[in-house]
């Protein structure tokens, strides 16, 4: 029960409090390039979760091999950016071969994959001394945040569309930069890192 728990309230925790898309950027730019597709973007995130939830796993994992405590960033970055490769190859092969995948899926898949968000995961669930659980349910909760962060801004820009009172200089993607800005102050406001250090 505990490891459910773990793992719900880390998931939780990634997408209402640290939304990593938000409030740290990770994502963004495909959350920014999809919103105005919001059928493709839930398929892109349950690929985020995927990718996520599986590197997450295979990082901890690693992790907890002893002696990788000692290791550095770099050599950290590199394992987690090696595991993040591999995981992506083995399915964009087993996609392509197993069920005659088009280029298009196989590119869908790798922006998916090999993304800033998928790669911070790790990163985050170290440096946050996640348990396995905890870690599998960042991974969750990464691709949750997407699919939030997605549908804020998607709202954004039809209110942004349909307000007459903005300026012409500002309509359309200045104002969806003040929409997304604005969001992201609000979402970093629940981390406790001091935005302006």
């Amino acid at each position: 029960m505990k490891i459910v728990s773990d793992m719900l309230l880390t998931a939780f925790y990634t997408v209402f409090v640290q939304n990593l898309v938000l409030s740290s950027g990770f994502g963004i730019s495909e959350a920014l390039r999809v919103s105005n597709k919001p059928g493709t973007f839930g398929k892109l995130a349950a690929m985020i979760s995927g990718f996520s939830v599986v590197t997450s796993a295979i990082c901890a994992l690693i992790n907890e091999i002893p002696g990788s405590e000692n290791a550095s960033y770099a050599i950290r970055a590199a394992v987690y950016g090696i595991v993040l490769t591999a995981v992506y190859a083995v399915v964009a092969i087993i996609v392509k071969i197993a069920f005659g995948a088009s280029d298009k899926l196989l590119s869908t898949i790798g922006i998916a994959a090999l993304n800033s968000l998928v790669f911070a995961i790790p990163h985050i669930n170290n440096s946050a001394s996640y348990t396995f659980a905890g870690a599998i349910g960042s991974g969750i909760g990464a691709g949750f945040a997407f699919v939030l962060a997605a549908m804020l801004i998607n709202k954004g820009s039809q209110l942004i569309a349909e307000n007459e009172d903005i300026p012409d200089v500002f309509k359309g993607t200045p104002a969806m930069f003040f929409y997304v800005a604005l969001i992201s102050l609000a979402f970093a406001g629940f981390t406790d890192t001091n935005i302006f250090s």
